[in-house]
């Protein structure tokens, strides 16, 4: 991933593209968390997860501007990295995750929530740290600092979630396996897209 991430800081178009892939994830997070909410049994902790990956979202956008005068008004395909990898990585582990629960007779929305969201912070945690390293060996205008702060913290209360669940951290590691094969195949579509 290092090496990847160092060819698209280095160009320009390319780490635009990636900053909008990176605002069309968080968006899509936001969205799905919102989707899972109950309509009127909402905890405080699922409107600020949701807010802050909004805010992620739009913060990552605005970011285009500090490397670029290009704008990249939407995420259309043509304006991320990864194409339908990106476009289904979300909503592939989301699935997953269901059916999953479904083999294990433990379905239930909260629980897919739970999984699907550690899943996706395990990684963020990783991903934006390694991200972060390499703007600042590239001395990039462009910084994350605060989004990792944040992931930390919805990391931190999923793993709450989870610690009362029975096989909660069993479920967990399954997902986290599943969410690496699905990071492997974006990887991939990415480094094919901009060799």
């Amino acid at each position: 991933m290092q090496e990847l991430l160092d060819s698209i800081i280095q160009d320009e178009i390319l780490h635009a593209k990636w900053l909008n892939t990176l605002s069309y994830l968080e968006n899509c997070g936001a969205r799905k968390i919102a989707a899972c909410e109950h309509p009127l049994l909402v905890k405080k902790e699922m409107l600020k997860h949701a807010a802050e990956e909004f805010r992620h979202a739009h913060y990552l956008k605005q970011q285009i501007s500090r490397i670029t005068k290009q704008t990249l008004h939407d995420y259309s395909v043509d304006h991320l990295l990864g194409g339908v990898y990106t476009k289904n990585y979300l909503h592939a582990l989301d699935i997953w995750t269901c059916r999953y629960l479904r083999t294990q007779g433990a379905f239930s929305i909260d629980l897919a929530y739970h999984l699907v969201t550690y899943g996706i912070e395990v990684r963020a945690e990783k991903f934006y740290a390694l991200y972060h390293t390499s703007l600042r060996f590239h001395r990039s205008k462009v910084t994350v600092k605060s989004i990792i702060l944040e992931e930390i913290g919805h990391l931190k209360e999923m793993k709450k979630g989870l610690s009362g669940v029975p096989k909660g951290l069993e479920y967990a590691q399954a997902v986290c396996c599943q969410e690496e094969k699905l990071f492997q195949n974006w990887q991939s579509a990415i480094k094919k897209q901009i060799k």
